[in-house]
């Protein structure tokens, strides 16, 4: 699994269209790795187990053909998806990134928004590179 910064084409194309007009693509991953995922959750049926301690289920949807795991970045984002902030798991995004589990499944951020942004599971496990050399470079601040 490889944390290294993606390339500018790959940055390019996954921020494209994505109502990110005029932002910088590195910060908005970099805002994006630093922040708090909510995972949309479906209570379980009568008699289903829990997830086994130390995981979780990941919600999937499937458009054209495409596997997303949707998260939000805000309780309104995902409330006007239609899901409950009560029952949505949070966990920080560069976690997720860190063990995302398939190379077959994309990130869809805030999805059916405005701000909606999909990544492809390069991009993905590469959002916890963001975080590890933010932290760095606050720890080493420049000389002056």
């Amino acid at each position: 699994m490889s944390t290294s910064a993606p390339d500018d084409q790959a940055l390019s194309d996954a921020t494209d269209g994505g109502g990110a007009e005029g932002v910088d693509p590195q910060a908005l991953l970099r805002d994006l790795a630093s922040s708090i995922a909510l995972l949309p959750q479906e209570p379980r049926a009568e008699g289903e187990q829990a997830p086994p301690e130390g995981s979780i289920a990941l919600p999937v949807i499937e458009q054209d053909g495409t596997q997303y795991v949707p998260v939000f970045t805000s309780e309104k984002a995902l409330e006007a998806a239609g899901a409950d902030p009560v029952t949505a798991f949070r966990l920080p995004i560069a976690q997720l990134a860190a063990n995302w589990p398939s190379d077959d499944l994309w990130l869809a951020v805030n999805p059916a928004t405005e701000d909606g942004l999909a990544l492809p599971p390069e991009l993905v496990r590469a959002l916890a590179g963001f975080v590890q050399v933010e932290e760095a470079d606050a720890a080493d601040p420049p000389a002056e």
